[in-house]
C-alpha cells in the first residue's frame, strides 16, 4: 500500500462514520452499500472469462450487498454475485468498513473497482490506480464517473472529488498500462448516472 496524503487519510476518517451513523437522510446500511456494482456484473463476468479468472478483488467494496444476497441476471437466480461469476477465491476490500478494512495480502486474478476512483482526492488516484493494477494477476475492471454526486461530505464538498472528462482518464489508464503490459484493462467512464461508455478496453 502506498503513502497516502493527509486529505486521503481524513477522508477515509469521514467515511467510517458515514459507514456507522450514515446521513439524516441516508440510513446506516444503505449508506455506501455496494449496490452500484450491479450496472457492471455482466461486463465483469465478461471480463473474468475472456482471461480465465478464477479469483478477484473487489477493491473498494463498500458493505458489498451483492456478495450477500440474491442476484438476477437473464431471470436466472444466483445465490450472490460470486455465484454468477463462478468465482470461489475472492478478497473484499473497504478501508473505511471495518469488516473489510484489511488490505489485501496477495494478488489476485481480476481486481475490480466501481463507484470508487472519483471519490479519492486528485493527488491520489494516479498512485491508487497503480495500486489496483499491481495487485491484479491477470486484469482489471474500472467504472468511473465524471459528474457530481447527490452527496455531499460534512465539510460540503461533494463527494465525487475527482472529475475529469474521459479524454484525461483515458490518458491516465493509458499512461499506466505502459507500466503494467501483462495486465488487462476494462475501464468504463459515466457521464451520468445512467450514461456509460468503454474509454479503455484491451
Amino acid at each position: 500500500m502506498s503513502k497516502k496524503s493527509k486529505e486521503f487519510i481524513e477522508l477515509i476518517k469521514i467515511y467510517k462514520k458515514l459507514h456507522k451513523y450514515g446521513t439524516d437522510s441516508v440510513k446506516p446500511e444503505n449508506i455506501f452499500d455496494g449496490k452500484s456494482l450491479k450496472d457492471y456484473i455482466i461486463a465483469i463476468k465478461l471480463l473474468i472469462n475472456k482471461y480465465d479468472c478464477k479469483s478477484i478483488i473487489d477493491f473498494g467494496c463498500g458493505k458489498a450487498k451483492l456478495y450477500n444476497k440474491n442476484v438476477i441476471v437473464d431471470n436466472v437466480v444466483y445465490k450472490n454475485v460470486l455465484d454468477y461469476w463462478k468465482i470461489k477465491d475472492h478478497i473484499l476490500y473497504d478501508p473505511a468498513y471495518y469488516k473489510y478494512k484489511a488490505y489485501p495480502s496477495e494478488k489476485k486474478d481480476c481486481v475490480i473497482c466501481t463507484d470508487v476512483i472519483e471519490h479519492i482526492p486528485p493527488q491520489d488516484v494516479i498512485q491508487l490506480i497503480k495500486e489496483i493494477f499491481m495487485l491484479a494477476n491477470k486484469a482489471v475492471f474500472l467504472n468511473i464517473a465524471g459528474y457530481k454526486a447527490n452527496k455531499y461530505l460534512p465539510d460540503g464538498r461533494n463527494v465525487h472529488l475527482s472529475i475529469k472528462p474521459s479524454t484525461e482518464w483515458k490518458k491516465i489508464i493509458g499512461d499506466i498500462k505502459l507500466e503494467f503490459p501483462n495486465i488487462y484493462p476494462i475501464v468504463t467512464f459515466s457521464s451520468d448516472w445512467d450514461k456509460h461508455e468503454i474509454i479503455s478496453e484491451l
